[in-house]
């Protein structure tokens, strides 16, 4: 059975509308489901950052906690450091204290050195005329020792010259008394000589 143009025409309508219809859906899944991934890609990058949030928000937490016992711990040291400067800070007050009183016993040895000095130096002066008189009269003693000594020398070559004298003297009698000596040797020998003869002479008369 033969079908008219005008019936052929009449069913495709619908099914070409399907078809588009269909062909819209389609684009229609793929435009969604191309949103979808993108959605997806962008939840799992968001994903990813909150887990990067959530890795740097607890570092954040442990470099706080360990900041805040730091800053704990620089507490503790400050009030220890405070503690220490106030024990300084005495120690120094007691230090300026004693210095002072170390200063003011220096100015006073000062003063009675300078009191002793005067009181030596007077002394001294006084033991300088002492010493020096007893040099001059030391002086004196020396020169009329010198002179004593000198007048002693001339009287000890004196002395000598007349020793010598008296030796000579001396040697001169020796020599006439031997010379006596041996010419009175010579008589008593004479003498007992001619006695002897005269005595023969006699006994022989």
């Amino acid at each position: 059975m033969a079908h008219s143009p005008e019936k052929e025409a009449s069913t495709n309508e619908p099914t070409e509308y399907l078809k588009l219809q269909l062909s819209a859906s389609q684009n229609a899944c793929r435009l969604l489901q191309e949103q979808v991934f993108d959605l997806e890609s962008r939840l799992q990058k968001i994903n990813a950052q909150i887990e990067l949030s959530k890795a740097e928000a607890k570092m954040n937490a442990k470099a706080l906690a360990k900041c805040m016992e730091e800053k704990s711990e620089m507490v503790g040291f400050c009030k220890r450091l405070s503690s220490l400067c106030n024990d300084l800070e005495r120690e120094c007050s007691a230090y300026e204290s004693d210095l002072q009183r170390y200063m003011e016993s220096l100015e006073e040895n000062r003063m009675e050195n300078e009191e002793l000095n005067a009181i030596s130096q007077q002394e001294h002066q006084s033991e300088e005329e002492k010493l020096r008189a007893e040099i001059e009269a030391m002086n004196k003693d020396k020169q009329r020792l010198q002179t004593n000594i000198t007048q002693a020398e001339q009287e000890v070559m004196r002395l000598s010259q007349g020793n010598k004298y008296l030796q000579e003297r001396h040697a001169h009698l020796m020599a006439i008394i031997k010379n006596s000596q041996q010419a009175k040797s010579t008589v008593n020998f004479y003498i007992s000589f001619l006695s002897l003869q005269a005595q023969n002479t006699i006994r022989s008369g």
